[in-house]
């Protein structure tokens, strides 16, 4: 029993440490979306488009924020290209408001995009 006891707790914390991983990875994301928002809320025509913009950026943050995330393994930790993220993100939120016939709405995306610059990441 001592053999399987220290198995089932190695196992236990295994999957602790994944959950934690899992959990900040989520946060993150979380932390990212809404700053995301209150990027959006500067362009010029948010009171008007702002459930557009937001729209868009609900489609989109998921899997951008997946391509820039870095689980991270046993010996490294996680992480986050936050700039490449947004820009990634901003580009693809312009490209599909130009696919959808917005472009008011493209060009305010972009001229966003090129004024971007990260300083620091959050938590």
């Amino acid at each position: 029993m001592g053999k399987l006891g220290g198995i089932v707790v190695a196992l236990v914390i295994a999957g602790v440490m994944v959950g934690l991983k899992y959990s900040n990875k989520s946060d993150s994301a979380d932390e990212y979306r809404e700053q995301v928002s209150m990027l959006l809320a500067t362009i010029p025509d948010y009171a008007e488009a702002g459930d557009y913009y937001e729209g868009l950026c609900d489609v989109h943050h998921e899997r951008v924020f997946e391509e820039h995330y870095t689980m991270g393994g046993r010996r490294s930790s996680s992480s986050f290209d936050a700039d490449a993220y947004i820009h990634d993100l901003l580009k693809t939120m312009a490209a599909d408001a130009t696919r959808s016939g917005y472009e008011i709405q493209a060009a305010h995306l972009t001229e966003l995009e090129q004024g971007v610059i990260t300083v620091d990441e959050p938590g």
